[in-house]
C-alpha cells in the first residue's frame, strides 16, 4: 500500500502514516512506532497530511489521528494526480505543437484540413485512433448522398472499428434516408452501432474516447466545405460529451 500511495504523490513517511490511518485511529506515539517514523518527524508528517486535507484529529488527550472516509481520501489523491499529469501532458503537447508549427510541419495534437483530401485523411483518424468509443453529432446539414466515394471509405473504417470493439453512438437528423451500409451496421451490430434521430444545427463533430475531437465545418451546400479540425484536448472533449448526451437523452 505504501508504494501505491507514493505513486499518487506522497512522500515516504507520508505514505507510511496514511497507510495505517486509512484503517485505524492512532495517537502520535502509536503512529511513530507502527509506521516506524522517528517521533521527532511525526509532527511535521501529520501537518503535511492535514494541509492536504487527508486526515483529521480528535480534540481528546492524547489526540487521535484518523481518516474520516478512506475511499474519499484515495479518490482525492487519484484526482490530484490526474490533474497534475493532465497539466504536464497539455504543456508537452503545446510545446511540441509550437515547435512543429514553427517549422511548418503537421502537428498530431492539432490538425487542420481545408481540402477534400485533407478532410478524408483527418476524418479517418476518428475511426482509426478510437480505443473505446466514438460519439457522432451529424447535424441538419448532413448530406449522406454527397461525396459517396469518401463516405464509402469512412463506412468501411467504421465497420473495422466496430469489429475491434469500438462503440459508436450517432445522432442523425430526423427523416434522413440513411445509407444502406449504415442501416446494415445498425441492424447487425445493435450494441456497437446505435443511432438516435434529432434535428440539431450544432457543429458536426466526433467525440473520440476521453481526449480527442474531430470538428467539421459544413453548411447546406455540401460543396461549401469550410474545413476540418482534429484536436486532442480532454476538457473540450468533456464539454462536447456533455452536449452530446443532453441531445442523446432528449430523444425517446
Amino acid at each position: 500500500m505504501e508504494k501505491e500511495l507514493m505513486s499518487l504523490g506522497l512522500e515516504n513517511y507520508e505514505s507510511r502514516a496514511l497507510a495505517l490511518l486509512l484503517s485505524e485511529k492512532l495517537n502520535l506515539r502509536q503512529l511513530s512506532i507502527k509506521a516506524k517514523i522517528p517521533f521527532g518527524k511525526v509532527y511535521s508528517i501529520i501537518k503535511k497530511l492535514k494541509e492536504k486535507d487527508l486526515i483529521k484529529e480528535t480534540n481528546s488527550r492524547p489526540k487521535l489521528i484518523y481518516v474520516e472516509n478512506s475511499s474519499e481520501v484515495i479518490s482525492k489523491l487519484i484526482r490530484n494526480k490526474k490533474l497534475r499529469e493532465n497539466e504536464t501532458i497539455e504543456k508537452l503537447k503545446s510545446f511540441a505543437s509550437e515547435i512543429d508549427l514553427s517549422k511548418s510541419r503537421e502537428t498530431k495534437f492539432f490538425q487542420i484540413g481545408t481540402t477534400a483530401e485533407e478532410n478524408k485523411k483527418i476524418q479517418l483518424r476518428s475511426f482509426n485512433e478510437a480505443n473505446r468509443e466514438v460519439l457522432q453529432i451529424l447535424n441538419i446539414y448532413h448530406k449522406p448522398k454527397s461525396n459517396r466515394e469518401s463516405k464509402n471509405i469512412w463506412e468501411r473504417a467504421i465497420l473495422e472499428s466496430i469489429k475491434r470493439g469500438i462503440v459508436f453512438k450517432a445522432i442523425y437528423p430526423k427523416n434522413l434516408d440513411l445509407p444502406v451500409k449504415i442501416k446494415k451496421l445498425n441492424k447487425e451490430y445493435p450494441n456497437n452501432f446505435q443511432i438516435k434521430r434529432h434535428n440539431t444545427d450544432f457543429v458536426r463533430c466526433d467525440i473520440i474516447d476521453n481526449d480527442k475531437i474531430m470538428i467539421k465545418l459544413v453548411q447546406r451546400d455540401p460543396l461549401q466545405f469550410g474545413g476540418i479540425f482534429f484536436i486532442e484536448n480532454e476538457k473540450l472533449n468533456e464539454n462536447l460529451k456533455k452536449i452530446f448526451y443532453e441531445l442523446w437523452e432528449s430523444v425517446d
